[in-house]
């Protein structure tokens, strides 16, 4: 009876420690849904939710639509997840502040932890819709502003005309990106003759950079609130004879304005590093579910990127 009893109690410690490790190695199941992979800016996002899956072992069903301003698309993507009902958590980042709260509403109701990240949804607007926001996750903007402020004050004399190209005027990263250029810019000195909304359209940027040149002789420095629409503002200023005399600077540090930063045809770019984003809210909504405390906010890393630093612009994580 001495050894049956022991080998029952052996038999439940085993239990137990399988029943612990199981819990301990649990693959939660998290949606992450992005704008537009027509954007490499999201592409690098991708890259870091993928290295997150891997590091982390999660499953991550990864969401995003096939062009820009596809608020309905990507709204419905997160309606048939949690129509699904398998997933435990998900991490968004809408084309607009607002614009996938019905569906949010929903999933606080349901009680699922949902983790903002790089456009984000007002504190005032979630309260009002019902949403418990878990953590927001984003680039400091309006220092991404000044950096930009700060590298056009250093290259141009004061008392020049510069011009802003802003993204959608709609949402909070173009709006805090033009409010950190513009509050330095004119603290520096500077004289901001125009400031017009590209909606974050390459082709719409260049239009009026093009038509901003023509008008404005005396311009010296364009601001534009991401990199897409940068390199329709170099295309403009290159065919206007302009290149040396009007510097353009941007936000993002995607691959094809870093190679534009290295030729001089752009004067400089704030990096933000979106793949470390995407990990930080793997790894946050991985605690979260865990029951682990974290922080309301969390300051994603930007930097300011020049000829002199273009080794700095590499992606945030490498793959062993």
């Amino acid at each position: 009876m001495k050894k049956l009893a022991l080998f029952a109690g052996l038999l439940l410690c085993l239990v137990l420690a399988g029943g612990v490790s199981a819990q301990e190695t649990k693959k939660y199941k998290i949606g992450a849904l992005t704008k537009s992979l027509a954007n490499p800016y999201f592409l690098r996002m991708k890259e870091g939710y993928d290295y997150a899956q891997k590091k982390l072992g999660v499953e991550l069903v990864f969401g995003s639509t096939p062009k820009e301003e596809a608020d309905v698309e990507q709204l419905n993507i997160l309606q048939s997840w949690l129509t699904e009902g398998s997933f435990e958590g998900f991490v968004v980042t809408p084309f607009r502040p607002t614009s996938l709260n019905t569906v949010l509403t929903m999933v606080s109701r349901k009680n699922l932890p949902i983790i903002n990240i790089d456009e984000l949804i007002p504190e005032d607007a979630a309260t009002a819709d019902g949403i418990k926001i878990v953590t927001r996750i984003a680039s400091n903007n309006v220092e991404a502003g000044r950096l930009q402020a700060q590298l056009v004050l250093n290259s141009v004399p004061k008392g020049s005309e510069v011009a802003i190209i802003e993204g959608d005027p709609g949402t909070v990263s173009s709006r805090d990106r033009v409010t950190g250029f513009t509050n330095a810019a004119r603290e520096g000195g500077l004289i901001i003759m125009a400031s017009q909304p590209a909606n974050w359209n390459r082709n719409k940027a260049y239009e009026l950079a093009t038509i901003i040149i023509g008008a404005a002789p005396g311009l010296r420095a364009i601001c534009v609130a991401n990199d897409d629409m940068a390199l329709g503002v170099v295309r403009a200023v290159q065919e206007a004879g302009a290149a040396g005399k009007v510097i353009v600077v941007s936000v993002d540090g995607i691959p094809e304005a870093i190679e534009a930063v290295r030729q001089g045809s752009l004067a400089g770019t704030v990096a933000q590093y979106p793949d470390a984003m995407a990990y930080l809210a793997i790894e946050t909504m991985v605690k979260t579910l865990k029951g682990e405390a974290v922080p309301e906010k969390i300051d994603s890393p930007i930097k300011l990127i020049t000829k002199e630093n273009l080794s700095d612009a590499a992606k945030y994580f490498k793959d062993e």
